[in-house]
């Protein structure tokens, strides 16, 4: 800015009328240059003279020819602007503000006509409506887009002028005249009376009475909100009209009665309609809420689609009622939380506008809140106030020592049996409640008697529970990986329990006992199955017909009851029908004894015959299994907190079926209640929660051996009670795109997180809080872009919990793919032989690490950036056949990887060298091609390549080796027809064809990409950091390469094509930044009709820039209350306004109105009536804005106010 110029001028306004001179003074030495743009950005002529006084500088003028805003620039010749440039100038004109609808009226009847300025630019209405030389005072109501509707009520039969100026000047046609006439005479006793003319239910018959008519007979309109008249039935008995409705939407309806066309006293009449059955209640089912005493309980209430109305709620016992808490969520919704206090039954009464709501009340049972324990841990307990303290009582009645911490009471159960714990108020010493802790040991459960199994037989094992405290007895029973069905009989009171089980297989069962889930011993009890007693049919039996462990010898046997062992045949068939070799032989005890191994994990089939003939229940189905094969997934490392559930994947796709076994040991040695759900059909979910701080050790078993990195130790730190805040959980270390994460939460209330990207588009994701009880929150988000995330979590009043902020990656291993496709990496039949040599691509993955195991070691990763890795995978040291190949990006599987890899022991150099490219698998006529000769491990040599058309036309193949030190030629190649047939591409390397040669290339037509139809919103605009979408259809462009590319200002969008399969796509491109983008799509290299695109793209809204000032939103007096506040929406990005004003008897229209589409700023007004308390609420793309919503109280006097502002 020169200081030396500046814009002067004394009447300088920011309004100009078309066709109207506008001038102002430069003071500056030399002549400025100014310019002058329209609305359109086209140019105005502007005169520059010298001013009156040569001191006083420059005058400049011009005369704006179109309604909008107008742009002025003032700069000095060679220099910036000067001082108060660039400033805007609204141009106007009163000559195209339009009047409408002027109708004759009648004294005392509201006369109304319209207005229409939404041509005339930016500017203010002058209204007057006067008769005999007195003004008419008059109302003005905006419909939008600078269109009003003017409302006066006469009060003299007489001609009454109505005049209209805009900024001053007087619209066309100004003044208009309005004839008035006298009113015919009304009703002045008619009276309307009846609840439903303020509030009916929805689908019920409403009546409200009319009397005092006189003879005439009353007319009755209903409008429902949505602007259709509601059906009315008006009968006549004893001197009263009665009017009945049934109103069938929800909604504010307007009820008129009239009189020879006159409103009686109070019409028009605004009925509130509601419908309690729409208010739902979630939370208080009885099948499957169980409250416990002294622990909070929280249900929700919906009443956002009941209408308007007044929500009660009380909570009761039969005794007292109990006080309930109300948490407002949203608009409507809300959360109730009630804490019992005594074991009786509770209900919960909810009425809406004093009618019940369904279900109601609502009967709540409250249970002793039992807690179990194994003797010998350390137990916390929560306290339930602050002012609150504790006594402990063992089974004997002894008081127990305790410490408190972080408003826990922490004490040793060292004794099995019953601890009481009263709660207590410190002060009073008063009781409050009381809870029951019931310590047990589980390792006192006695096996009394083991009965003797037979198949298809029940069998039975006798346990004694008396002196292990009280508890819960269950077991699980399998054979092979099957489940076998069993129950469990015996009563409580006696101690005895028998568990009968069912077998149907002539083979070792496994039976593993828990007491309150807790495991009685490490090792489950295995009892042999026998045949059935003094059978003579010979029987085959053992573990080896149902179940195998790949790689060890398996054996069954058959009572041959004397039959000589050449009468009987052994054929096992291994997975995929393979004959696998079968050792027999005679055992001591004269049974025949059969041997066989297994390879390869699946289904084998064991048919056993006798004398050509299959025995009963052959053939037999036996699953093999690999333990080798199991991976643990999302095995948590870090954030481990005592009483946070600790929880991890076991996939077992490649290894076969057997039964999955875990034990976890706390750091006491005891053991702890494991859950282990099936998720899908070969993945488990395990979880246990820690009570203690310390090492916790699981061993994971399959088919009875451990698995690979089995034990996993887990250091869990102290987090204090239940009542501490804190985190833990898989979703606070990484994420998988598109698919759900959670973590767990404890926190006294609701907490709040937060999850946004790191990087430029802070990008926000929006979770998904699920009240698991007990203090305890599960939180689930799902991330459907790559990158680096941040998580912060916080509890109310109790500010950030340890450990936040969290940063985490979002991963896609999906993403993470060979440069050509696995297929370039495999051999003919599918498989990963080695060596090999992988170069991935992870630019789309996220920011993770590649790892790869073969066999439990590791292969080091090259880094070569740009996001890509390169893998050389050896056969050094690894013995010919099958091995294990694990692959992943930063912990998560690739799924699209082998499972393994394969060394054949007879590599030579010719086998060493790969192509790759997408040259070998598709060409273009007129499209040069390319594909890639790596001979880095093969011997030294150099490759020769002949490319052939299937007539025999031969094809010259340009090779080019980019650097010489390396066994690397890039070869290209051009087809000039397609209807020679295929190319045949053979490469030779030192005289042999390498494997693979010759291949075979399809040769296409050339592209025409004028064919290419491009459709779409995502052509035109878009939204900052949301995804928009667009059609392409290449059907009649023959085959081709497709490509999108989109730029904005500064940064590239993200773009996704999606391949339907029938040469149609979708382009999905996710814009970074506002402002102009480029899109280009290209097909075959060439440009699609239409590219490249521009796209608009404007800023995602954020209601947090949003600024709302005015006396509108502070407190007032009525008589003199201006009503007016102006919401600022520049710089909030695109979205919608919302203004909601609720006043002492519900809602109010809210008038709004802007001078121009373009403008930012909105003019708000509403028609305050009475005093009292009003709430206005400002919203923008539906969030709060900030301060919003804002309280505002009307008083009836000053003083009033007066007293309140010195109050307050």
């Amino acid at each position: 800015v020169s200081p030396a110029a500046r814009i002067v001028s004394s009447d300088l306004t920011d309004k100009v009328s078309v066709g109207h001179t506008f001038d102002f003074v430069v003071e500056s030495d030399i002549a400025p240059v100014v310019e002058v743009l329209g609305p359109a950005r086209r140019p105005v002529r502007a005169d520059i003279v010298p001013a009156a006084s040569p001191s006083s500088g420059y005058r400049v003028k011009f005369e704006p020819v179109e309604v909008g805003d107008h742009s002025v620039e003032v700069r000095l010749p060679g220099s910036g602007h000067v001082e108060g440039s660039p400033f805007l100038l609204k141009a106007y004109s009163a000559e195209k503000v339009v009047v409408t609808d002027i109708r004759p009226g009648v004294v005392g009847k509201s006369v109304s006509f319209g207005i229409n300025a939404s041509q005339a630019g930016a500017g203010n209405l002058e209204i007057i409506v006067a008769v005999g030389g007195k003004n008419v005072p008059n109302f003005v109501q905006s419909e939008g887009n600078a269109r009003f509707k003017v409302n006066f009520k006469p009060t003299e039969a007489a001609t009454h002028s109505l005049s209209v100026r805009f900024n001053g000047y007087p619209v066309p046609g100004s003044p208009f005249a309005c004839h008035v006439t006298h009113a015919p005479v009304s009703l002045s006793k008619a009276i309307a009376t009846g609840e439903c003319l303020r509030q009916a239910p929805v689908k019920a018959e409403s009546v409200f009475e009319l009397e005092g008519f006189d003879g005439i007979d009353p007319q009755v309109l209903i409008t429902a909100p949505s602007g259709d008249t509601v059906t009315s039935r008006v009968s006549f008995r004893d001197e009263v009209h009665l009017v009945a409705f049934v109103p069938t939407s929800v909604g504010r309806h307007l009820i008129s009665v009239t009189a020879n066309d006159q409103h009686i006293n109070g019409s028009p009449f605004s009925c509130n309609v509601f419908d309690v059955s729409r208010v739902s209640i979630s939370g208080l089912d009885p099948r499957s809420t169980m409250a416990s005493l002294g622990v909070p309980l929280t249900f929700s209430v919906d009443a956002a689609g009941a209408g308007e109305g007044t929500l009660e709620l009380v909570v009761s016992t039969a005794t007292s009622t109990v006080k309930a808490e109300v948490t407002a969520c949203a608009r409507g919704l809300y959360d109730v939380t009630f804490i019992p206090q005594s074991c009786e039954p509770h209900f919960v009464n909810i009425t809406f506008n004093d009618l019940p709501v369904e279900g109601s009340p609502f009967r709540c049972e409250v249970q002793q809140n039992t807690q179990h324990v194994q003797v010998g841990n350390t137990t916390l307990i929560d306290l339930m106030a602050d002012d609150q303290t504790v006594e402990i009582f063992d089974p004997e009645n002894k008081l127990v020592p305790f410490t408190l911490s972080r408003k826990a009471a922490e004490f040793r159960a060292a004794k099995i049996g019953q601890y009481v714990v009263r709660y207590i108020d410190q002060e009073t010493r008063n009781f409050i409640a009381a809870r029951t802790i019931n310590v047990f040991d589980p390792s006192m459960v006695k096996i009394v008697e083991v009965g003797e199994a037979y198949c298809h037989k029940p069998a039975s094992l006798v346990v004694s529970t008396n002196e292990a405290g009280q508890g819960t007895l269950t077991s699980m029973v399998r054979c092979g990986g099957l489940e076998v069905p069993h129950s469990i009989r015996g009563t409580a009171n006696g101690g005895v329990w028998e568990i009968v089980y069912h077998p149907t297989r002539v083979a070792p069962h496994k039976i593993m006992i828990l007491y309150n889930q807790v495991p009685i011993s490490n090792k489950a009890i295995e009892i042999n199955v026998l045949a059935p007693a003094m059978s003579k049919e010979i029987t085959v039996n053992g573990l080896g017909l149902y179940q195998a462990r790949v790689g060890k010898t398996t054996s069954f046997a058959i009572d041959t009851v004397g039959h000589p062992a050449r009468e009987f045949d052994v054929v096992v068939s291994g997975p995929g029908g393979q004959a696998l070799p079968v050792r027999c032989y005679q055992t001591k005890g004269g049974h025949l004894q059969a041997e066989f191994t297994v390879q390869k994990v699946g289904q084998c089939l064991i048919d056993v015959l006798h004398q050509s003939k299959p025995l009963m229940g052959s053939p037999y189905t036996c699953e093999s299994y690999d333990p080798t094969k199991i991976q643990l997934q999302k095995v948590p490392k870090m954030n481990l907190c005592a009483n946070s559930p600790i929880s991890w994947i076991v996939q077992s796709e490649s290894a076969g079926v057997a039964e999955i076994e875990v034990t976890v040991l706390s750091p006491t040695g005891q053991n702890v209640p494991v859950k282990l759900t099936q998720q899908d059909d070969y993945e488990h979910s395990i979880e246990f929660v820690p009570q203690a701080a310390g090492h916790y050790k699981a061993t994971v078993m399959y088919g009875g051996e451990a698995v690979p990195n089995s034990p996993i130790t887990f250091a869990v730190q102290s987090a204090g009670g239940k009542s501490d805040s804190h985190a833990s959980g898989n979703g606070l270390e990484v994420a998988h795109r598109g698919k759900e994460t959670s973590f767990v939460v404890f926190c006294p209330t609701a907490p709040n997180v937060q999850i946004e990207r790191t990087d430029e588009q802070a990008e926000r994701i929006e979770p998904r809080i699920k009240n698991m009880g007990n203090n305890q929150w599960k939180i689930f988000y799902t991330i459907l872009t790559v990158g680096r995330y941040e998580i912060r979590a916080s509890c109310t009043n109790r500010g950030p919990l340890p450990g936040s902020p969290w940063n985490i990656a979002c991963l896609d291993p999906a993403k993470v793919t060979p440069i050509g496709g696995w297929g370039s990496c495999l051999d003919g039949s599918g498989k990963l032989v080695l060596p090999s040599k992988i170069v991935f691509d992870t630019s789309m993955a996220g920011p993770g690490e590649l790892t790869c195991y073969v066999d439990d070691a590791e292969v080091m990763v090259e880094k070569q950036g740009s996001g890509k890795c390169a893998l050389f995978l050896s056969d050094d040291g690894l013995a010919k056949g099958e091995h294990s190949f694990d692959l992943t990006w930063s912990g998560l599987p690739i799924s699209q990887s082998p499972g393994f890899v394969y060394v054949t022991g007879m590599t030579i150099g010719s086998d060493r060298v790969v192509l790759t490219g997408r040259g070998l698998t598709t060409a273009q006529v007129g499209e040069v091609s390319h594909f890639t000769i790596d001979a880095t491990d093969a011997l030294s040599g150099k490759p020769e390549v002949h490319m052939a058309y299937d007539d025999g036309e031969p094809l010259p193949v340009t090779l080019l080796q980019p650097r010489p030190n390396e066994l690397i030629w890039l070869a290209s190649y051009n087809p000039h027809k397609s209807t020679g047939g295929p190319l045949s591409l053979e490469v030779e390397w030192n005289g042999r064809i390498i494997k693979g040669c010759p291949l075979t290339i399809p040769v296409g037509p050339a592209v025409d990409a004028a064919k290419v139809l491009c459709s779409g919103e995502g052509l035109r605009n878009g939204v900052v950091g949301r995804e928009i979408k667009s059609w392409i259809d290449t059907r009649r462009a023959g085959p081709g390469e497709l490509t999108a590319h989109c730029a904005g200002p500064r940064k590239v969008a993200y773009c996704e094509l999606y391949d339907h399969g029938d040469a149609t796509f979708t382009l999905n491109v996710k814009p970074q930044e506002p402002g102009r983008h480029t899109l280009t799509i290209k097909y075959g290299g060439q440009h699609v009709p239409g590219s490249p695109y521009t796209l608009r793209v404007v800023g995602a809204p954020d209601a947090s820039k949003v600024r709302v000032y005015g006396p509108g939103i502070e407190h007032g007096v009525l008589a003199t209350f201006q009503s007016r506040f102006i919401v600022d929406t520049r710089g909030a990005g695109a979205g919608q306004l919302t203004v909601r004003v609720r006043g002492p008897k519900g809602a109010f229209r809210v008038e709004m109105q802007r001078e121009s589409q373009k403008d930012r700023t909105i003019l708000c007004k509403y028609d305050p009536t009475e005093p009292g308390d009003y709430r206005v609420e400002v919203k923008w793309a539906g969030e709060l804005v900030p301060g919003s919503p804002f309280p505002v109280l009307i008083f009836d006097t000053q003083e009033e106010l007066k007293r309140f502002l010195h109050g307050n």
